[in-house]
This record gives structure tokens, C-alpha cells and sequence, in this order.
């Protein structure tokens, strides 16, 4: 089998039509074609041709990653779960995976930081959210007990109630269980909540 003809495609300048043996056989991005120093009458076996396929198929998987990590960052466990649902081989998925982390492309270091700093900075929330959040996302407990560990959870409680509770009084039963259940709502540990109620309620 020969390659007979490399074509650009009308409607994408990035892809090329690849002819074997006069007739169309497949598409490939250019990137591939180069890669793989494809060019005009070079001989090729039903080995090689299953090889440019597959090498294919992984530069499709990469594409969707970078547009998926475009809108924002994602643990290595969310991406390959958001290709795989997308339909693409979960093997070649979990290489290009591989590759990415590699690279430093995803890195689960720096998703877990600005995740913590998120919802430290811009929209306080505790660590039992925290921790929750991060298990769903692929997170070692490990890590995430290294992060929460290192949180001021009671302080955060605290500024959070002086900024957004500071109506309810503490005093008074129902505005106080109105006060522990936002609070636990956004992930607080209750024992803290527990312990800033019955000192709000002793000052007041």
C-alpha cells in the first residue's frame, strides 16, 4: 500500500486527506502528518497505517483536553472522566493523561491550591466541603487532610458570621439555629460552629 495523494481539506486547513493506493483512505491533522513524516508514494503496512490511526485518535483526545481545561482547570481524575464519557478509549485516555501531567499541563498540586484558595478567599466554605469536593475530584485523603490541616476553619466561620450573620443574635434559639445550619450548610465543622455560637452567645 502507497500513499498516493496528501490533501489539504476545504473546511479545515488544519486536517489533511490522506489517498492510498488512488482512493481516500483517512483524515489526519497536520500535526500527525508531521509527526509522522508522512509524504507522497511512501510504502506503508497494515501495521504502520494502524499505528498513524491510533496516533490519530490520541492527537483528537489531546485537542479535547486542551479545550476542556480551556474553561478552567481540572484534577487529572475529572478530565479522563469527562473524555471517557465523551466516548473516547478509557487506555488511550489514561496516556495521553500520562502525558499531560507529565508536562505539567494538569497538575493536581496546583488545582487542589486554587481550589482551597477559591473557597478560602472568594467564597468561604469549610472543610468538610472542602474535603468532600476534593475526594469526588480523584484528591489522596492524604493531601486533603494536609490542606484542611493547614486552614483556619474557625477564623473563616468567624468572618463569615461578622460579614454575613451579624443580624441573627446568637441570644436567641431560633436566630442561633438559623446561624449553626448556615454555617454547617457551607461545609463548617460543627464542633467549631458549636464553639463560636457559645462564645458569640457569652459576649453578647
Amino acid at each position: 500500500m502507497k500513499i498516493s495523494k496528501i490533501e489539504p481539506q476545504k473546511k479545515n486547513k488544519r486536517r489533511s486527506s490522506i489517498f492510498i493506493d488512488g482512493e481516500f483512505k483517512f483524515g489526519l491533522s497536520n500535526d500527525v502528518v508531521m509527526k509522522l513524516d508522512l509524504h507522497v508514494d511512501q510504502e506503508l503496512t497494515t501495521d504502520e497505517i494502524q499505528t498513524i490511526v491510533l496516533a490519530q485518535e490520541k492527537e483528537r483526545i489531546r485537542e479535547r483536553a486542551f479545550r476542556i481545561l480551556r474553561f478552567h482547570d481540572r484534577s487529572s481524575l475529572e478530565l479522563k472522566d469527562k473524555l471517557v464519557r465523551l466516548g473516547f478509549d478509557e487506555p488511550l485516555v489514561g496516556e495521553i493523561i500520562q502525558d499531560l501531567t507529565a508536562d505539567k499541563t494538569v497538575d493536581d498540586e496546583r488545582f487542589v491550591l486554587e481550589f482551597v484558595s477559591d473557597y478560602t478567599k472568594l467564597n468561604p466554605k469549610g472543610n468538610i466541603f472542602i474535603a468532600h469536593q476534593l475526594r469526588k475530584k480523584g484528591i489522596p485523603p492524604e493531601v486533603i487532610d494536609k490542606i484542611t490541616e493547614k486552614r483556619d476553619e474557625r477564623t473563616l466561620a468567624q468572618e463569615f458570621m461578622a460579614r454575613k450573620l451579624k443580624d441573627l443574635d446568637a441570644r436567641d434559639p431560633k436566630s442561633k439555629h438559623k446561624i449553626f445550619r448556615r454555617l454547617v450548610s457551607r461545609g463548617f465543622t460543627p464542633g467549631i460552629v458549636y464553639e463560636l455560637l457559645s462564645g458569640r452567645e457569652n459576649h453578647e
